[in-house]
Parts: structure tokens; sequence; C-alpha cells
């Protein structure tokens, strides 16, 4: 099925970071909820390691409880990205929408330590505009399809 604009919900992650993970639930943005990412640092290089969200708890409440679960067992120097999600004025945030944004990104960018979405992706047509300290994720993800169409325009355009 060809895609327009038009049938895909649009989503806009304002990111902040890289905070250390020591010193990340002291941050402000830490008491927020969307999405974040988790990276391990080798020297300037990032290496995407996990991608998370929140809705129900604060980001601060959910990286506790990585650091319990599995976050000591990673040697590196670890990161993260906190990610405000927004929508086009008029719409709602809902827990599905966070979830359908997080599914997205870990379907398309595979992070090592994430286990669900890596394999594929069946929730609603969504685009991702990752804005401010995106690390080393792309500025639009979406699906290849429509990428390939979007890079098309572009270049006719020129």
């Amino acid at each position: 099925m060809p895609y327009t604009a038009f049938q895909m919900e649009w989503f806009k992650i304002n990111w902040r970071g890289a905070y250390p993970i020591e010193t990340a639930q002291a941050r402000l943005e830490a008491s927020g909820f969307g999405i974040y990412a988790i990276f391990e640092m080798k020297g300037k290089t990032a290496k995407l390691l996990y991608i998370g969200e929140t809705y129900w708890q604060s980001f601060g409440k959910r990286l506790q409880q990585h650091k319990r679960e599995w976050l000591h067992t990673v040697s590196g120097r670890l990161v993260i990205h906190f990610g405000a999600v927004g929508l086009p004025e008029g719409k709602r945030i809902s827990h599905e929408k966070v979830l359908d944004v997080e599914s997205v990104l870990i379907h398309v960018l595979k992070p090592p330590f994430n286990t669900v979405s890596k394999h594929g992706y069946s929730g609603r047509e969504i685009m991702i505009l990752n804005l401010g300290k995106i690390g080393t994720l792309e500025p639009l993800i979406c699906p290849k399809e429509l990428k390939t169409l979007l890079l098309e325009a572009v270049k006719k355009k020129r």
C-alpha cells in the first residue's frame, strides 16, 4: 500500500542528555515520562544498548529498576538520554502511543539489551522525528518505504 504523510501519525521526541547513569536520577528531567535511550560510551563513540518507555512512573524510577536488574552487568561507561514525546496540536498522548513509539524505535534500531519488538512491529503507522540531544539516533525514523518516498521528494525539489 502506498504511504502518504496523512496516513501516518507523527511523533516528535525532544531528547535531553547524555547524562551519566550514576547521576541521572538527580536531574530534573528524571521526574518526567516518555522514551529513554541508554548508551555505552567507548571514548567518544556511543553504542545504543537499550530503548525504554515510561508512562505510569518517572524516568528516575525506571532507571532505578534497571540498575537493580541489569545495568550493573555492563562494564562500560553508561549514559542516558531522556525523551519527551510530543504530538501535533490537538492530539493527546496515551500509554498506547508511547508504547508504539518505543516499539518502532526498538524494531528499527535493534538495541542488544531489548528483548521485545526487535523482530516485528504491527501497530499503527508512525513517523518519529528526533530532536535535541539525539546521540546516534537518526533524526527521522519511519517505515523504509515511506523514507524512500520522502528522500525522493526532497531530491526532486532540489
